[in-house]
């Protein structure tokens, strides 16, 4: 595998592109009689990474869990903190914790604000909303329409409508080489700006996969080159029966080059993405490269 030099701004400028979340407890609240939410039991780290992940990829704004103790839940959301895998897409950077001490356990609520591409996806994908939140939302939504109808068609493969949407965001976007992480994370920045870093890239190639009807997630973990490990976030996608690795990030030349577009880290399995990437194993196992 070979890798140009100019890759090397972007690893380096990758530096903790994945924000860890911050809890901020805001203390017990009085639920009963009120609440009829289902509380999904989690009783070890994987469980509760799932059922988080699992609302991320459902746009919900609260997430409920059950465990024996709030003891037990910060332990285990501090091992996925430790892990690296409480990235920031689709919402803001930071969870309001309710708990509540039960009879049986503990109830916690994982409260978060969704950001213009996660309510966009809201409405369009989860439909658990009427409309768009506001215009921001919107303006998002629009876009994410607008690409899908020019780069997608219903006869299309699976692996036909990853490859258009891997190829159109490098096609169309340009790294944010210099800035603020927390300003280039975003779709709509993206959108606004033509130019994002990884979180932003993962984020509408996701968009775009699921309202194309191809399962995708983001990955968070960190990569190196030279410069030794650095936060970053890219995909995982799911094509027939396996699920593979598809950074547009690092396929994206630097500096930007109209027209070309890389596939050294495209619809790859975890041997091979791990010569430059590391993630937790609480992500999917990605078996093979593509063929």
């Amino acid at each position: 595998m070979r890798i140009e030099r100019s890759h090397v701004k972007v690893f380096a400028a990758c530096a903790l592109i994945v924000t860890i979340i911050t809890m901020s407890l805001v203390g017990c609240i009085d639920l009963s009689g009120r609440d009829s939410h289902y509380y999904v039991p989690v009783s070890s780290v994987k469980e509760l990474f799932q059922v988080v992940d699992d609302g991320i990829y459902a746009f919900e704004d609260v997430i409920y869990v059950k465990t024996n103790s709030y003891n037990s839940f910060k332990e285990m959301w501090d091992e996925l903190d430790r892990q690296n895998v409480l990235h920031t897409v689709f919402r803001e950077k930071f969870y309001q914790v309710r708990y509540k001490q039960v009879k049986d356990g503990c109830e916690v609520q994982l409260v978060m604000t969704l950001n213009p591409c996660g309510e966009a996806m809201r409405y369009l994908y989860a439909k658990s909303v009427k409309d768009y939140k506001d215009d921001r939302a919107k303006a998002v939504g629009e876009k994410l329409l607008e690409i899908k109808a020019e780069i997608i068609r219903d006869d299309m493969s699976e692996a036909e409508k990853v490859r258009a949407i891997h190829d159109y965001i490098i096609g169309h976007y340009e790294y944010a080489v210099n800035g603020d992480v927390n300003d280039y994370a975003q779709t709509q920045v993206l959108f606004e700006q033509g130019k994002g870093q990884c979180q932003a890239y993962s984020e509408l190639f996701v968009s775009l996969c699921l309202l194309s009807g191809v399962k995708a997630r983001i990955i968070s973990g960190e990569s190196s080159f030279g410069y030794g490990e650095k936060g970053h976030a890219w995909c995982q996608v799911k094509v027939g029966a396996l699920w593979y690795h598809v950074d547009a990030t690092w396929d994206d030349p630097i500096p930007d080059a109209p027209g070309m577009v890389r596939y050294e880290y495209y619809l790859k399995g975890d041997l091979t993405v791990r010569k430059t990437h590391q993630w937790s194993s609480l992500f999917m196992e990605c078996y093979a490269d593509y063929s």
